[in-house]
């Protein structure tokens, strides 16, 4: 079984070959049936290509014709592995069989927004995986808010046709959208059917795979889409709840004491500052706050 070292290892050989020559046709397949055989290998790809570009010492681990003066120490494999770890958001592009570039997208606590074209705005959640390509857009994993005109959306699935804005979201037994602005398009189980789908629609995909159509209000929309703008708006959430969504995206996390747990707070708070909402809960929950390097206790 490969481990995680020979993962990375793999990976980084791949990237150091790409970044010295045009890959041929006979590696660009083994290439791509290398990451498709799991999902394991995209996120090593990812780690390595992160690191690659994010620091010059990179290249010296896989360029034997590279003369480096005695004195300079080269990082060591583990310091490579480990800082490629550390990178919250990568991209990188692959060659498609068909010949045409797919980029891939992937965040862990971070937010990443992407201009792929004039028309086109792609923001990714943290935690997500994306797949782009010149004439769709396949979410792989996570939850990922598109615009544009004409445009081919899918999960693993479900397939739209957007003429506007669309919430995607895509768990591992779990599917679903939400047309934001404008239509979209939902194509059916056989072959030229579709349904045409307004602003507030919500597409469901049951575990027992069947769809679930409901309306979504415009408030609750606007609450939903919040991330994008790198906020979170709280309503009906209990503290343990709100904790949970500020602990997604930051590395410090809130804990919230049995006595504060079920209360609840309201309002619309910047996602990457958890000492600010802290300091909501001591005003107005007459909580008392403590911290430590990793953890800021809500007690």
């Amino acid at each position: 079984m490969a481990t995680e070292d020979s993962l990375d290892d793999v990976a980084a050989h791949w990237v150091a070959r790409i970044d010295r020559r045009a890959l041929t046709p006979r590696e660009q397949h083994e290439l791509q049936s290398w990451l498709q055989a799991d999902i394991r290998h995209k996120g090593a790809f990812l780690r390595s290509q992160a690191i690659w570009h994010a620091t010059d010492r990179a290249k010296a681990l896989y360029s034997p014709t590279l003369s480096l003066p005695h004195h300079t120490r080269l990082p060591s494999r583990r310091a490579f592995i480990s800082t490629a770890v550390a990178a919250s958001v990568a991209a990188f592009f692959v060659p498609a069989k068909s010949g045409e570039a797919s980029t891939y997208y992937s965040t862990q606590k971070n937010i990443l927004k992407c201009q792929a074209t004039k028309q086109r705005q792609i923001i990714l959640d943290c935690a997500t995986q994306l797949e782009d390509k010149s004439e769709q857009t396949s979410l792989l994993l996570g939850r990922c808010f598109i615009t544009d005109a004409q445009r081919c959306v899918k999960t693993h699935t479900m397939r739209f046709l957007l003429n506007g804005s669309l919430l995607v979201t895509k768990g591992p037994a779990y599917e679903s959208a939400v047309v934001v602005t404008g239509t979209a398009f939902l194509q059916g189980q056989r072959l030229g059917e579709r349904k045409r789908l307004t602003a507030g629609a919500h597409v469901t995909m049951t575990p027992q795979g069947r769809l679930h159509f409901s309306t979504v209000e415009q408030d609750t929309l606007e609450r939903w889409i919040a991330w994008t703008q790198g906020q979170v708006s709280l309503a009906t959430e209990t503290l343990s709840e709100a904790t949970d969504i500020f602990n997604r995206y930051n590395q410090k996390q809130l804990v919230p004491s049995f006595r504060l747990a079920d209360m609840r707070l309201s309002g619309l708070f910047d996602l990457n500052r958890p000492d600010v909402f802290a300091a909501a809960v001591k005003a107005i929950l007459g909580g008392h706050v403590r911290e430590d390097p990793h953890h800021i206790f809500l007690e």
